[in-house]
């Protein structure tokens, strides 16, 4: 094997093994007043998904079929922000872990490109996720 095509495979077998950064935008919010024996509470939650890419698996080789998979998965951090007609507020931190993951073949490309046709389906996981953080599980 010469040596440019040993370090390619060391190039990818690196590569293949790094996490694209994740991406933070705030898209869901919901409000909604809570009943409580002290009166209405009104509570905010904000969620921020997190998106990261994993490749797997290696282009193959003269002949022989590649393998290659990227691997999507979306996190939900989730702040909650309550506050009560007297002022006293509380705020409170959960992270929904595996919220959406989907895996495509072939190398890892934009993420816009990666849900082209998923979008409804991400969307709703991530309200599930969202709604189900009324009681989180774990505590950031």
């Amino acid at each position: 094997m010469t040596a440019g095509w040993g370090m390619a495979l060391a190039a990818l077998a690196a590569g293949s093994m790094v996490v694209a950064p994740a991406t933070a935008k705030p898209v869901l919010t919901h409000e909604a007043t809570i009943t409580h024996a002290a009166g209405g509470l009104r509570t905010t939650w904000s969620g921020v998904p997190r998106v990261t890419a994993r490749q797997v698996g290696s282009p193959g080789a003269a002949g022989r079929p590649d393998s290659l998979r990227c691997l999507w998965r979306v996190d939900l951090d989730i702040a909650r922000h309550t506050e009560a007609a007297n002022g006293t507020s509380l705020h409170a931190k959960a992270r929904a872990e595996r919220a959406f993951e989907l895996s495509r073949p072939g190398w890892c490309g934009r993420e816009g490109a990666a849900f082209a046709g998923q979008l409804a389906a991400r969307d709703k996981a991530l309200w599930r996720a969202c709604a189900n953080t009324r009681q989180p599980t774990r505590v950031l």
